[in-house]
């Protein structure tokens, strides 16, 4: 059976003014039209059941009511919102003239027309909702055995002393309950797991974020600020170091377990697929190009920021709506058996792996170390789910499909090229482009094409996905202060991004003057100096005019590869970022400048400074 939400009109879906029939005086509630695409996505049937005494008092017709309705649903189906039907009642029992006066069963609070919309469309009552801003509106769904909803906006702020809250929930209008409805499952498995019946419109972990109707994770430090997400409106915290006695406040041994028990549960009740995206360089960019690509499409999700780890993957996964149809997921690790607890909980149905390079050879030595713990994915994917960069000396042993540039490849990259403004490759005779600069990013793009057409994407949604690709910052970020170009690549690094940005800046703005400030690469081990002096070495012959170094590392490194050619005046170390940005502002000539490091080396801080003077 189908499931439906009616709604009252008036007050509800549209601002209360006696009498409404002029579409020039139509304003719709606030979050209204984004409330009703909401329902609409999650497959509700929308109806509106409306009393419209205004035809009874002869202030307007019943044609005039269909032409409003019609226009104003014009406006809902043009943003995907749209009213499958509406109901309306002309009479009333003591204004109504002639045919009109009438005291009849479908005038709200009577429920006739709720009836006749049932038995049309096959309505299940359990899974319905009345909606609308008055008590009449409350009594109908009741009568006809619906979830009812009153929201406080039009009468509803004055009708809400009339509701019963244990039968009616009450909303401050639309917006609210759509979020709520949204996280329906996640509500539904709270009450499976602590016996206790809650609403959620988000889930957060910093309390500072917390809201009404907020579901708090109180980890760590923040089992210190439980007090302030009640104060905020919590409905439901999840801590474990808290003597606040609180029917709102769940005490459990661990909350990090605890979430992601939570998540691997409630990744289970939703109906969606599941992108994994590891490897070490490039998964960021990837996760972005394959969200733009299959937002395309469908309602997708990603991880936002640096949640990538075993607290932020499960808090995503966690923040997923009952709408979405695919999460697309950044899986981080630094040791074994990281990936492999993350795809527990993640149960991933598609994966990408970027590359095996150094990163995280602090802890894990060796890079065939390295492809044991990111391959650790693989047990989780039928191998014709897996696209990985085939070119990669570890990857291309893998039982996946291999994207890259040789003719070993499934899936072959051809007739790349990047300038200042663009990059354009062919696949498969398929032309693409995108605004995305440089060798490695094309890979990235190609990995995530590849996926898309797995998912069933067209060629014309992946190209317009690709022309609407927004990177996470500092991801080779491209920043104009004055007539300089800053290429904010400064997120993290590893010897092999490090040398794929230098390739980059190699290629593209060569009517500027070019300069590289490169800070240290960090957890990459034992050999950490020799990798920074092969840095040194690999931008030689490269087209930078200067060279910037900054960090303890590039100290180290530059001493010993300046012992050998005391010649080369081109690099330049520099103990502080400050003196860095004096120095940039004494070439007074249009520059590019590549700021690239780990993330402990926060050199987007000459930026910054740079912008303060």
């Amino acid at each position: 059976m189908k499931k439906a939400i009616f709604l009252d009109r008036d007050g509800t879906i549209n601002v209360e003014k006696d009498y409404l029939f002029k579409i020039e005086d139509l304003e719709f509630e606030k979050n209204a039209i984004k409330a009703l695409q909401i329902f609409k996505k999650l497959g509700y049937i929308l109806i509106v059941i409306t009393n419209q005494s205004g035809i009874a008092r002869f202030y307007f017709s019943e044609e005039d009511l269909h032409k409003f309705n019609k226009k104003m649903n014009d406006i809902l189906k043009e943003n995907k919102a749209e009213i499958d039907e509406f109901y309306f009642c002309p009479h009333h029992p003591e204004k109504g003239i002639g045919i009109y006066k009438k005291d009849c069963d479908c005038r709200k609070p009577n429920n006739k027309l709720i009836e006749q919309a049932i038995e049309k469309y096959g309505i299940d009552r359990s899974q319905s909702y009345m909606i609308g801003d008055k008590f009449s509106d409350i009594q109908a769904g009741i009568k006809s055995n619906l979830k009812t909803v009153l929201v406080k906006t039009g009468y509803g702020e004055k009708e809400q002393d009339k509701i019963n809250k244990r039968e009616t929930l009450i909303c401050e209008n639309l917006g609210e309950f759509s979020e709520i409805l949204r996280r329906k499952k996640l509500s539904e498995l709270i009450k499976e797991e602590f016996s206790i019946e809650v609403n959620i419109e988000n889930v957060a972990m910093d309390s500072r974020k917390v809201s009404k109707n907020s579901l708090f994770f109180a980890i760590n430090n923040g089992n210190k600020f439980i007090g302030e997400a009640m104060k905020n409106g919590a409905s439901l915290i999840v801590a474990d170091n808290t003597d606040i006695d609180d029917k709102r406040v769940i005490k459990v041994k661990n909350t990090v377990e605890t979430m992601q028990n939570l998540a691997q549960k409630y990744r289970k009740k939703l109906a969606l697929k599941v992108v994994a995206i590891t490897g070490s360089n490039g998964k960021t960019t990837t996760k972005d190009i394959s969200y733009s690509l299959l937002s395309q499409k469908y309602s997708v999700l990603k991880t936002e920021g640096n949640y990538n780890n075993h607290i932020g993957l499960p808090f995503t996964l966690l923040s997923l709506t009952d709408e979405n149809e695919i999460a697309v997921l950044e899986m981080g690790m630094s040791d074994f058996g990281e990936i492999r607890r993350l795809c527990e909980i993640a149960k991933p149905d598609y994966g990408i792996i970027t590359n095996i390079g150094e990163s995280h050879l602090e802890f894990l030595k060796t890079r065939e170390n390295v492809f044991k713990a990111k391959t650790e994915m693989l047990d989780f994917i039928e191998k014709e789910n897996v696209f990985v960069f085939g070119d990669d000396d570890f990857l291309s042993k893998t039982k996946a499909i291999k994207v890259g540039f040789s003719d070993k490849n499934d899936e072959i990259i051809e007739d790349f090229l990047f300038s200042e403004n663009i990059s354009k490759f062919k696949m498969n005779s398929q032309e693409y482009s995108m605004s995305i600069l440089g060798r490695h990013n094309i890979l990235n793009a190609a990995l995530a094409i590849n996926l898309c057409k797995k998912l069933n994407l067209t060629e014309n949604q992946l190209k317009k996905g690709l022309e609407m690709i927004e990177l996470s910052k500092m991801r080779f970020q491209e920043i104009k202060i004055g007539e300089d170009i800053y290429i904010n690549d400064a997120y993290n690094a590893s010897p092999t991004s490090m040398r794929a940005a230098i390739d980059t800046i190699d290629s593209i703005y060569n009517d500027r003057y070019k300069i590289a400030v490169l800070g240290d690469i960090l957890e990459i081990g034992e050999s950490e100096i020799k990798y920074h002096i092969e840095i040194l070495e690999y931008i030689l012959d490269k087209n930078i005019d200067l060279i910037y170094l900054y960090g303890e590392r590039m100290k180290k490194a530059y001493d010993i590869f300046m012992k050998k050619r005391t010649e080369e005046h081109r690099y330049i170390y520099f103990t502080t970022k400050q003196e860095i940005v004096e120095n940039l502002d004494k070439i007074k000539i249009k520059k590019l400048i590549l700021l690239k490091a780990s993330r402990g080396m926060r050199l987007e801080e000459i930026i910054q400074i740079k912008e303060e003077k």
